[in-house]
């Protein structure tokens, strides 16, 4: 018999709804003993903290820090940009083994921020608007795993977010050769996403029995009741809670001007939708949104020392001046 596992609640009974994660599977004999792996703990660990925490929570909390405290460190502020890498993961074993997902390149633009915490410690923000998606083909289209009988099926697919990466970096420093040196940071953090919306276009049989071939859609928040060109969603996940984790390169060219080259992996904690299908209308395919997004990302930003902490200290000095003084 086939023994179920969710990483949700470890529970071994079928799950009845789309909250219980359906990623492990183990082949049971009768009188076999079932096991679960560190690793298993360990993802759902991660899956318990997405599935519970608020976005909005979150947010809130983390700029109530950076407001709330006193900011006299070395504060740097400038442009970001850069290409995106990305793709969608699905937690279901039986959507894994129907289609094949393939990544789709993309790109990234907006505003860093970063400030220094303590001596090699600093905290980065970045506001950023970003694209992402995925291509979606039947691994075995003329085999049985085909669920809607699709002899001609493509989905490609970009969607538009705008994204709160938060990263708390750790600095260090390297050497090249026996003078030169290097900086280059290391740093983990939650990142923040709202979904704008997206297009795409898809083919299958239906497409070509209705006369359109390959139809471009775009994406409907909401709706029940699509258009010929549109995929709607009844109900979503627009607000995102995901992890990313990375590393810089760091380059002063000249004095307050830094230059950071940053790559990225970014993995979604948060289903695009739990509840509901991408549908259409002149078709039976639904596309499955109970999935995560993922993605690499390499940026590059421009930023300006503002010498936040040079002013701080010169107020400072000044007050305690004009206090000997008088």
């Amino acid at each position: 018999m086939t023994k179920f596992i969710c990483l949700n609640c470890l529970s071994t009974e079928n799950p009845r709804n789309i909250q219980c994660f359906l990623v492990f599977t183990e082949r049971m004999t009768p009188g076999s003993h079932s096991y679960t792996t560190f690793f298993v703990y360990f993802r759902r660990v991660l899956v318990s903290f997405f599935a519970n925490v608020n976005p909005r929570v979150l947010l809130i909390f983390l700029f109530s820090l950076f407001f709330t405290k006193e900011i006299s460190a070395q504060l740097l502020i400038g442009p970001e940009g850069g290409a995106n890498f990305s793709w969608v993961s699905y937690d279901d074993p039986d959507l894994k083994s129907v289609y094949k997902i393939t990544p789709v390149p993309g790109f990234h633009a907006g505003m860093h921020v970063g400030f220094r915490v303590r001596k090699r410690y600093f905290l980065h923000f970045s506001l950023q608007y970003s694209t992402k998606g995925k291509v979606m083909e039947l691994k075995d289209p003329a085999g049985t795993k085909n669920p809607y009988n699709n002899l001609n099926f493509y989905n490609k697919v970009r969607y538009n977010y705008i994204d709160l990466p938060i990263l708390y970096t750790v600095d260090f420093k390297g050497k090249i050769g026996a003078n030169k040196e290097f900086k280059y940071n290391l740093g983990i953090g939650p990142v923040i996403s709202y979904w704008l919306g997206g297009k795409g276009i898809y083919e299958n049989n239906d497409s070509y029995e209705f006369g359109q071939g390959r139809t471009p859609y775009t994406i409907a928040f909401h709706n029940s009741s699509p258009d010929d060109h549109q995929m709607s969603i009844p109900s979503m996940n627009r607000l995102q809670l995901g992890l990313t984790l990375g590393g810089s390169i760091i380059f002063e060219p000249v004095p307050s001007h830094t230059i950071m080259v940053t790559v990225r992996y970014e993995w979604g904690g948060t289903y695009l939708s739990g509840k509901s299908n991408g549908l259409f209308s002149k078709t039976i395919y639904q596309e499955p949104l109970a999935s995560h997004n993922r993605g690499f990302r390499i940026s590059v930003a421009y930023l300006l020392d503002t010498k936040l902490d040079q002013r701080k200290r010169g107020k400072s000095t000044s007050k305690l001046k004009k206090h000997k003084s008088s």
